[in-house]
C-alpha cells in the first residue's frame, strides 16, 4: 500500500473517531438545544441537531444527505483505489471521506447530525463540516495552484 493511500486511510480515520468522540461529549455535557459560552459572544459549544446538509443548509433534505453521503463515501474510495496514489490529494481525500462519513454515522444512527461550534456570526458546524469544507478548499486550491495559464 503506497503512502498516499496510507495518508487516505490515516486521515479519515482520524477525522472519523474525532468527530464521534466530539459530537459524543457534546451529547453527554451540553442540553439539546442549550450553549455553553467559550469565548464571550464570539464562540459557544452548543447541542443543535441538524438533519439538512452541513451548517444547516436544506433542512429538509435528511434522505437525500444520507444517500448523498453513502454515494460520496463510496465513490471516494473507489477514486482513490484506481488512481495512482499522490500523498497530498489523497489525505485532503481523507479529510472529506472522515466527514462524510462522521456525518453518515449520524444520520445513520440517529436520523439527524449534531452540530455544536457556534461562532455567532456563522451556522453552527461540526468536526465532520470542518474537515469537508477544508478538503473542498484545498482540492479547489490545489487545482488552481496547478492550473496552466494561458
Amino acid at each position: 500500500m503506497s503512502s498516499g493511500r496510507i495518508a487516505f486511510v490515516v486521515v479519515a480515520a482520524v477525522v472519523f473517531v474525532l468527530d464521534r468522540v466530539t459530537k459524543s461529549l457534546v451529547t453527554a455535557q451540553v442540553p439539546y438545544g442549550t450553549e455553553v459560552s467559550v469565548f464571550g459572544h464570539l464562540l459557544g459549544i452548543a447541542n443543535v441537531h441538524n438533519s439538512g446538509a452541513a451548517f444547516g443548509l436544506v433542512p429538509a433534505g435528511a434522505a437525500f444527505f444520507l444517500v448523498a453521503s453513502i454515494v460520496v463515501a463510496i465513490g471516494l474510495v473507489i477514486y482513490v483505489v484506481r488512481r495512482p496514489s499522490n500523498l497530498w490529494h489523497d489525505a485532503v481525500l481523507g479529510l472529506i471521506l472522515g466527514g462524510t462519513l462522521g456525518n453518515g454515522y449520524d444520520r445513520i444512527m440517529f436520523g439527524t447530525v449534531t452540530d455544536f461550534i457556534n461562532f455567532h456570526f456563522w451556522p453552527v458546524f461540526n468536526v465532520a463540516d470542518a474537515a469537508i469544507s477544508c478538503g473542498v478548499v484545498a482540492l479547489i486550491g490545489g487545482y488552481l495552484i496547478r492550473k496552466p495559464t494561458a
